[in-house]
């Protein structure tokens, strides 16, 4: 299994956990995980930042899956309002029986600690990452969109009515690509299917502009309205699609709307769609 080749540390503490601890790590191959929780752990890379350090972070993208066991659950994590909503359940089956996990943000941890330490001070929690870019659509603005401060007066919504597009399960759903996503061949792998189905649109973008860090990565940041990108677009169809993009990209990035300009054989039109900001440190840019 490929997949648990990239796993971090925590998580195969986590997934040792499922056997209460009798497996070694040379034998975690055996335990059965549901297509979900493959799909979300699949492209998790090796960190060495300890989580405890997560909210000193400037953004909240890391993702983490949170294990569930008795007597908490994502009900009691919620009425606790240790979380905001009851956040999304991933199953994993291990030879001794399944485990529950929830999906939370890196920023919930230290609530979820603290509460923890009060409430059920036996259970020590285990926390595994996943290295997946960020989404958050605000329903009730236009935030994140590329190019805008969002929270200037200009930009606030002046209608509870309003209806901000793409919204968070919106689909299909197009997507502008600037770098290496931009070639059917690449997203035939990625997806796993024949290349002909994925067709790319030529188009552009404004609000932003590209830079690179790693030395080698695409990096889209916020620039001037004026300012334009060329690239393709894409219409992602499911969030299976949507997941495998995100999970591609990383952490380093998250999900914003932007407006496409595509140009295809039948003419020019706009679409409101989304793409992948960098969303790392300034610092590390080139």
């Amino acid at each position: 299994m490929e997949y648990l080749d990239n796993l971090d540390h925590d998580a195969m503490n986590a997934f040792r956990e499922l056997n209460n601890d009798t497996v070694p790590l040379h034998q975690i191959s055996a335990l059965k995980l549901s297509t979900e929780m493959k799909d979300l752990l699949q492209s998790t890379k090796q960190r060495k930042t300890p989580v405890k350090g997560a909210a000193d972070r400037k953004f909240g993208n890391m993702n983490y899956l949170f294990k569930l066991s008795d007597p908490i659950t994502r009900t009691i994590l919620a009425s606790a309002a240790i979380l905001p909503s009851q956040p999304r359940i991933i199953q994993g089956e291990g030879e001794d029986g399944i485990a529950q996990f929830c999906h939370v943000s890196d920023l919930d941890i230290p609530k979820i600690k603290g509460w923890l330490a009060k409430a059920y001070p036996d259970i020590s929690p285990i926390f595994a990452p996943i290295n997946k870019a960020r989404k958050a659509l605000s329903p009730d603005s236009a935030y994140p969109t590329l190019g805008y401060d969002t929270t200037l007066p200009h930009h606030r919504p002046d209608s509870s009515a309003c209806m901000y597009l793409p919204t968070q399960d919106q689909f299909p759903v197009w997507y502008f690509f600037y770098g290496a996503l931009g070639n059917s061949s690449f997203l035939n792998e990625l997806f796993g299917s024949p290349p002909e189905e994925h067709a790319l649109v030529p188009a552009l973008i404004h609000g932003g502009k590209v830079k690179t860090w790693g030395g080698k990565y695409n990096a889209l940041v916020d620039d001037d309205h004026e300012s334009r990108v060329n690239g393709w677009a894409y219409k992602v169809v499911s969030l299976e699609q949507e997941d495998a993009l995100r999970m591609y990209e990383t952490v380093k990035y998250e999900v914003v709307r932007v407006e496409i300009e595509l140009n295809s054989h039948d003419g020019k039109r706009f679409v409101k769609g989304c793409t992948f900001r960098f969303a790392g440190e300034k610092g590390e840019l080139n």
